[in-house]
């Protein structure tokens, strides 16, 4: 309990420092991936003085997060010093003229049509998969597939395609509406048709993966981009507010979590939102405690890049795992790691810290600094604050799970050029139909 005590009172120490370091930039890596962890390690000090789980981590647990966390923000510092000395961070102090961002209607009323067939799509694939009964024990049936038997799903492959399409055009419908909303200050009934599709979207990815965590991303998306739009000189009292505002929003996210747990396949709990989101999202920090002194994986990177394995896998080139290499055995609480618990079953304490260093890094000089600071946020790069904040999901997730394997896919360079050309196509030029 102590080592449990300890290292939360370390993290929140880690995300004032990272707050005070760099600026109070809510969307710095440091600040977001030291934050999660506090999240995370707040909440299972909270399950273990409460609740009764297992959280009494070891003392080799508490020195692997401990120096790790403390790495992540001494390389982001290095590349933030780096960048100040060669004075690229300074930004032009002339204002840029906006204006809203336009799609026909044509292809709005499209694209709504598109989520609500996907959602039809959807559920026709869950009941042509399941049994019967009702709603939830199907989903239940449902998810049991999707993580043991996925090769087993009729038309899967069909919604596979539907989702990757969905997940572009949201990520881009989402952008336009928080921009004109924010920036242009657009009346809200001009965006109706957007959130709609939001909705539309969540409830497709909800029954399409037998889970909540799409529409919960979707949500942290568009507060990402509300925050990278004020990101400036006078802007910061706007965030605040914002943040705020948001507070109760995520409360209500909370009990909404547990109310509609059922309707995804979970089973009926009598523990309170608090309790079932905590130990939702501690079983990372139980599961590699509790496997820490497992032997390591065979391959080389087994779990850490599973998602790169896939391609010669399927090719035949190499064989198949008994068990999901990105995913693992399952334990009470789940089969989530954290970020660290992939990279220290592949390359142990030393490999995390190599990790924890490289992930720092490449946030800090590939997206943040090089991409939202020398481009100048004055600038109308929308294609820049789109890609970041849709992986800065890999950070937003650290205490839960190791989100960065799933970007090193072949689907993410995919989303890549798609949301590109689609944003040429349908904003630049304007496409319509007729």
């Amino acid at each position: 309990m102590d080592n449990l005590l300890h290292l939360m009172i370390l993290y929140l120490i880690y995300t004032g420092l990272s707050f005070w370091l760099f600026n109070g930039n809510f969307l710095s890596p440091s600040f977001v991936f030291s934050l999660s962890l506090s999240i995370m390690l707040c909440l299972a000090y909270y399950t273990a003085t409460t609740m009764g789980m297992l959280f009494a981590i070891g003392l080799k647990t508490f020195s692997i997060f401990s120096i790790a966390g403390l790495l992540f923000i001494v390389t982001e510092l290095c590349v933030y010093l780096f960048r100040t000395s060669s004075g690229s961070l300074k930004l032009r102090t002339e204002e840029v003229k906006h204006e809203p961002l336009r799609i026909s209607w044509q292809i709005q009323i499209c694209v709504t049509l598109l989520f609500a067939m996907s959602v039809v799509i959807a559920v026709f694939v869950l009941y042509a998969n399941t049994g019967g009964g009702d709603w939830s024990s199907r989903m239940n049936a449902y998810k049991e597939l999707l993580l043991h038997r996925p090769d087993e799903i009729r038309y899967r492959f069909i919604v596979a395609q539907l989702f990757k399409v969905n997940i572009i055009t949201m990520d881009l419908m989402g952008y336009v509406m928080i921009y004109n909303l924010t920036v242009c200050n657009v009346p809200i009934k001009h965006v109706l048709i957007y959130i709609l599709n939001a909705l539309l979207y969540a409830v497709f990815s909800a029954v399409y993966s037998g889970a909540r965590q799409s529409a919960i991303e979707v949500m942290l998306f568009l507060m990402m981009i509300y925050i990278t739009l004020n990101m400036k000189p006078g802007g910061k009292r706007k965030i605040y507010r914002f943040i705020w505002k948001v507070i109760p929003v995520l409360i209500l996210v909370a009990a909404l979590f547990t109310v509609t747990g059922n309707l995804v396949g979970r089973a009926k709990t009598q523990k309170s939102s608090l309790e079932n989101l905590a130990e939702y999202i501690c079983g990372g920090l139980y599961s590699f405690n509790y496997h820490i002194d497992d032997p390591s994986t065979k391959i080389f990177g087994q779990a850490s890049f599973a998602y790169v394995y896939a391609i010669p896998q399927n090719m035949g080139i190499i064989p198949r795992d008994d068990e999901n290499m990105a995913t693992g055995k399952f334990d009470i609480y789940g089969n989530t790691v954290t970020i660290f618990g992939r990279w220290y079953k592949d390359f142990g304490t030393i490999g995390v810290f190599v990790m924890t260093c490289i992930v720092s890094l490449l946030y800090s000089l590939a997206f943040y600094y090089k991409l939202l600071y020398s481009n100048n946020i004055y600038s109308e790069h929308h294609l820049t604050r789109i890609f970041y904040c849709q992986f800065m999901t890999g950070l937003i997730w650290a205490g839960y799970d190791d989100r960065i394997a799933s970007l090193l896919t072949i689907q993410n360079v995919i989303f890549l050029i798609s949301l590109r050309f689609l944003f040429w196509l349908l904003i630049r030029k304007g496409f319509k139909l007729v």
